[in-house]
């Protein structure tokens, strides 16, 4: 006899003719409501070696005859009895089921898989409903059952290797508790250590490892070799996935006892490194729906942020009676297949605090970005900024702060100008907080900057702006969370467009200047002048060195200064801040090292080197240029 542990409210929809509802008991809530229901149905139901009632879900439009629930005076399993003839036409009456918790927990432990024309083939087994089942049906195919096989064995694999690395974790916590630290294990230091983004020291600008910057569909790395943007690969897509996997599960692990569920909804954005020394780390930027059903039930979607890291298990090592060097030579250029599991303990994910929810509780307000810009003449370059500065910043009502450092130019009639526009501004929007300060001498982007920084105090948020740059809400908002007072700042990697003349061969060029690929720009790794900094860090380090004169060198003195000082270097590609293309003027009067790295920078913002050597060939050879051309814009289509 079957046992209950919820109560099951059913409808009852007629078939055929048979028996009246006054018979069938309105709910089951034990083994005596099942017996009645079994009683009920043996008065008008043919006779039958092996079913008495189906139980269906909720939904009437997803009946079909598999996976059902069985419902005998011995027997209750999702499958028809073998040799039975079981049908259809067996049943006077239907049961719509509404389960409650409890039940929806046993289908979730008895999982099914009926997809149509997949004869029982689990197609995706990295699932949360997989591994917390008990039984999986149908599993009837040999190849299937291997495959299946294997997958949980490589599960038991990854929870063996996540024990020992816990294990060595306790030997060093352990050894430092007993003094005796002096007498661990190179392997014990290396998988002992604690899951922290500083494991790695950098000591040079080259050391910093840089990320990789994702959303749902697409990653933007700054890579050598790699395009700007690109689809995510499956494999990279499956690792993803299973981390989310593993972050669910560790949130929702107390989730009885707290009365809530936490479902996972997509990511909106994150970043992602790999460590050789240690591991795989990941910063994401999660959208989950919090579901409370203690008390008064709601639903809210919030958004956090996870810091995981996957750590690497200790090396695997074989070696065959015979050496070959050649094929020892390619087993190490191989992928290792090795897998490692997450060990963050993400204590930044609970406990969830919702908006309302206490009388103490309040959202923090958005900290205020002071954007400083040093300007020198180019008034229509300005009035574009501007345009771009008002549809982000001011319409909005952004909590930002516009300083503009104005030098002096042969032109003063462009230097009224740009003043009377940023009048005109501070009219249009009397509460937003615009100024302008004079600054004497030649233009020098570092002097500038220092003078710019200091109108503000230790705990200001400041961002390195140019007049060249478009930017959207979206950076703002990294460029915040990006930065932490005393402890990490902000060096994002920017996308440079190339010349439209040469990208567009003379055709209009497309008003989105938000357009990532090889033919219309690059990202500027070797650029570290944009920088989210907090005025204590920009202390700390050293500030500026005001005896760099003209273009460049002031933000790689600066970030070489940063990397020495200890503070935590966060660099990345960011698609919501654009470098828009401008003629490069070197000025040969420039220190030598300079000079050199205005006529790189120059050198690299025509064009890709794909199109420049097309462009040559159509100039020196147009035969070939021809054949070149058309081929590639074959490809393209």
């Amino acid at each position: 006899m079957l046992s209950w542990s919820g109560k099951w409210n059913v409808k009852w929809e007629a078939l055929t003719d048979g028996i009246t509802p006054s018979v069938i008991p309105s709910s089951l809530s034990d083994s005596t409501g099942v017996s009645a229901l079994l009683s009920a149905l043996s008065l008008t139901v043919d006779p039958d070696p092996c079913v008495c009632a189906a139980l269906m879900t909720s939904d009437p439009s997803q009946l079909h005859p598999h996976g059902v629930f069985i419902v005998g005076s011995r027997y209750a399993y999702p499958t028809a009895l073998p040799g039975a003839q079981c049908t259809w036409s067996t049943f006077h009456r239907l049961a719509y089921l509404h389960p409650t918790p409890a039940a929806v927990r046993m289908q979730q432990l008895f999982y099914e898989n009926y997809e149509p024309n997949k004869k029982g083939y689990l197609r995706d087994l990295h699932n949360s409903k997989i591994h917390h089942a008990i039984t999986l049906h149908p599993n009837k195919s040999p190849p299937h059952q291997y495959r299946l096989h294997s997958y949980l064995l490589s599960r038991k694999i990854a929870e063996l290797r996540h024990r020992t690395v816990r294990l060595h974790r306790e030997i060093v916590q352990t050894s430092r508790y007993m003094g005796s630290s002096s007498e661990l294990h190179k392997e014990d230091l290396q998988l002992g250590a604690a899951p922290s983004f500083m494991r790695f020291q950098p000591h040079r600008r080259q050391d910093v490892l840089e990320w990789d910057f994702l959303t749902g569909k697409y990653i933007y790395s700054p890579a050598e070799g790699q395009p700007p943007r690109r689809g995510m690969d499956a494999a990279q897509k499956a690792a993803l996935e299973d981390i989310v996997m593993q972050v669910m599960e560790m949130i929702n692990a107390n989730a009885k006892t707290r009365g809530r569920v936490i479902d996972f909804k997509e990511v909106q954005y994150g970043y992602r490194r790999v460590n050789p020394l240690y591991g795989a780390e990941y910063v994401l930027d999660l959208l989950l729906l919090y579901k409370k059903h203690k008390g008064k039930t709601m639903t809210v979607p919030v958004r956090r942020h996870a810091y995981l890291q996957q750590t690497f298990s200790r090396i695997q090592f074989r070696e065959d009676e015979e050496i070959n060097a050649q094929d020892l030579a390619s087993r190490i250029n191989q992928d290792s297949g090795s897998l490692t599991f997450l060990s963050n303990s993400l204590k930044m994910l609970v406990p969830f605090k919702l908006r309302g929810t206490g009388s103490d509780h309040r959202e923090p307000k958005e900290k205020r970005i002071n954007v400083l810009v040093p300007l020198a003449g180019r008034y229509e370059i300005f009035v574009r900024f501007m345009a771009n500065f008002e549809k982000v910043c001011l319409v909005p009502s952004q909590n930002v702060k516009l300083l503009v450092l104005l030098f002096s130019t042969d032109n003063d009639m462009e230097r009224v100008k740009q003043i009377e526009l940023m009048r005109e501004y501070h009219i249009r929007y009397p509460k937003a907080e615009l100024e302008i300060q004079s600054v004497s001498g030649t233009f020098s982007r570092a002097l500038a900057l220092e003078i710019g920084s200091s109108h503000f105090s230790n705990d200001s948020l400041l961002f390195y702006c140019d007049v060249d740059l478009l930017f959207t809400t979206d950076f703002l908002n990294r460029c915040r969370a990006n930065t932490i007072l005393g402890e990490q700042t902000y060096f994002p990697i920017i996308f440079s467009q190339y010349d439209p003349k040469v990208v567009y061969a003379g055709k209009v060029p497309s008003d989105n200047h938000y357009v990532f690929t090889s033919k219309t720009g690059l990202w500027r790794q070797y650029g570290f002048g944009i920088v989210c900094i907090y005025k204590a860090d920009l202390v700390r380090a050293g500030g500026f060195d005001l005896s760099i004169q003209g273009w460049g060198l002031e933000d790689v003195d600066l970030f070489n200064k940063f990397v020495q000082s200890g503070i935590r270097l966060f660099r990345s590609t960011d698609t919501g801040i654009v470098h828009v293309h401008h003629p490069v003027m070197c000025d040969p009067n420039l220190d030598s090292k300079q000079y050199k790295m205005c006529l790189g920078s120059k050198a690299s913002s025509y064009g890709s080197t794909h199109q420049l050597a097309e462009l040559w060939l159509e100039k020196n050879d147009p035969v070939l240029g021809r054949t070149t051309s058309n081929s590639n814009r074959s490809r393209t289509t």
